[in-house]
């Protein structure tokens, strides 16, 4: 039925999540402010000053250093620390980040299950540093014939116009693609406006609304086997 399955990455293929948590606490204790400085404070803090960054319309005119520095400097000032660290900081983290491979369980098992019948992309919102980075830090990047990241080609989804350039460089049709991911806005979203197949990795057993209907759902990425029995 599929000539080719393409992932989203993040929370997907690889744990996001826990590497960002785990890069920032290794970042927090290289520059000696943890355990010093409290984690909840700080992530309660710091993240919805990153997130108010990166959804910002005028995000794009700065790039990913800046936004962390931006970021950290912003947290320190609220927790009243020395904010001079900030620069340094945020390039550690990021180095950090960029350089760790969290995968989600079962996620290298099933990526080289399929390819050997399917052709294998990735749709991603992110940086592509960061991205490729952490692709071939797990080794990964040999899997797939297509990566298509937000930062390099000025779509995100659920824009459909991301979706297009992925099936342009497979070289298949719409019809001919399932695309899996764990996001029920920018992926299952991005999937219906591009006419795409959409299954969708239920990692944190999420409840489905009534108007969402993706056409599969795993909560286990082994389970993807089975779709093409």
């Amino acid at each position: 039925m599929y000539k080719a399955i393409i992932f989203d990455i993040d929370n997907t293929l690889l744990n996001y999540s826990f590497s960002e948590h785990h890069s920032m606490k290794q970042a927090l204790t290289i520059h000696e402010l943890h355990p010093d400085l409290v984690w909840e404070e700080f992530w309660g803090t710091f993240g919805p000053i990153n997130f108010n960054y990166w959804m910002n319309k005028d995000a794009n005119k700065h790039n990913i250093y800046q936004i962390l520095e931006y970021s950290f400097t912003d947290t320190f000032k609220k927790l009243n620390r020395d904010t001079s660290v900030s620069k340094e900081i945020a390039q550690t983290y990021w180095n950090l980040f960029c350089n760790t491979c969290d995968l989600e369980p079962n996620a290298e098992t099933i990526l080289e299950h399929l390819h050997r019948d399917y052709s294998l992309g990735v749709i991603t919102n992110g940086i592509g540093e960061a991205q490729r980075k952490r692709l071939e830090v797990g080794n990964l990047h040999h899997y797939f014939d297509s990566l298509v990241i937000s930062d390099e080609v000025g779509y995100a989804k659920p824009d459909p116009a991301i979706f297009e350039l992925a099936l342009n460089e497979l070289k298949v049709d719409s019809n001919e693609v399932l695309f899996i991911g764990d996001s029920l806005t920018d992926d299952y979203r991005g999937a219906v406006n591009a006419g795409i197949d959409f299954c969708f990795y239920n990692r944190n057993d999420q409840r489905l609304e009534g108007q969402e209907s993706p056409k599969y759902v795993v909560k286990d990425l082994l389970e993807i086997k089975s779709l093409f029995k």
